[in-house]
């Protein structure tokens, strides 16, 4: 069984982080897929009990199983199984948030993970589990998370373009092409998708296409009835083949599959 939650951020770290989260599995055999999302996270383990915990990875290297690790972008899902407990404490930043606070390359984390101990610093990473662990109270470690990253915010602020191109792609459900992008944005192709990589992580079309296949799973979320042919048209697909190729890249599996998946797992990690 696995259960997960959403927790606000202080108001003032709103531009840099989404949410926090909890996902805690525990009990029987699970089979995890854990797609992409458009945000780089943190997770850190704070409790853990398990027999088994093995998976296929990213782009099936395997991810080794850390107390706290950093990932990226990723561009395709990350599947594998376990067998017994563990509790995440999450936070999902925002697409340019991890650069803007820690001055990170994101392409260099692009499809991987990283320690924590290794991306904050040894000392750095050790208090903040230390705080962490210190109380078990939710309230308490959402405390700590935010003194954390208030005392960071924000090192790089050099972003205002890249937030613009963000906005239109947001405003546009993901319809939006990277010529529209340039005009709007007045920068060309190769400083766009040059700045793209370095402080978000993808391309400005590769971000796009996530984006809109986050707006399709969250529409068909909301409007469960829906033929496959009104997903395809409202989320802004050419057709329905179009449609099916995304989902195929992202959950490994066509819109009438959804069905042998996690669907509730999936949808945590695609929240708007």
């Amino acid at each position: 069984m696995i259960t997960y939650s959403f927790y606000p951020t202080d108001p003032r770290l709103s531009d840099y982080i989404f949410s926090y989260g909890t996902m805690e599995i525990d009990g029987d055999y699970n089979q995890l897929v854990s797609v992409p999302n458009g945000y780089a996270n943190f997770l850190i383990t704070i409790k853990q009990d398990l027999a088994d915990l093995k998976t296929t990875g990213i782009n099936n290297i395997p991810i080794e199983h850390l107390n706290a690790f950093v990932i990226g972008q990723t561009t395709h899902p990350i599947s594998g199984h376990m067998y017994g407990m563990l509790k995440y404490l999450i936070v999902f930043f925002e697409p340019l948030g991890l650069y803007q606070l820690f001055g990170c390359k994101m392409s260099d984390l692009t499809d991987k993970s990283e320690n924590i101990f290794d991306f904050l610093g040894q000392e750095a990473a050790q208090s903040l589990i230390d705080k962490l662990l210190a109380d078990d109270a939710i309230e308490s470690q959402v405390a700590v998370l935010n003194d954390f990253f208030l005392q960071k915010a924000p090192i790089f602020n050099d972003c205002l373009m890249l937030k613009k191109a963000l906005d239109l792609i947001h405003a546009a459900n993901g319809n939006i092409s990277v010529k529209a992008l340039e005009v709007a944005c007045k920068i060309n192709c190769r400083s766009l998708e040059r700045y793209f990589k370095h402080k978000i992580g993808l391309t400005p079309k590769a971000y796009a296409q996530l984006y809109r296949f986050k707006y399709a799973m969250n529409y068909l979320k909301q409007n469960p009835q829906i033929t496959w042919a009104e997903l395809s048209s409202n989320s802004h697909y050419f057709d329905q083949a179009h449609m099916i190729r995304h989902f195929k890249k992202y959950v490994h599996v066509t819109p009438e599959n959804l069905v042998t998946l996690d669907i509730d797992f999936i949808n945590y990690f695609l929240h708007l």
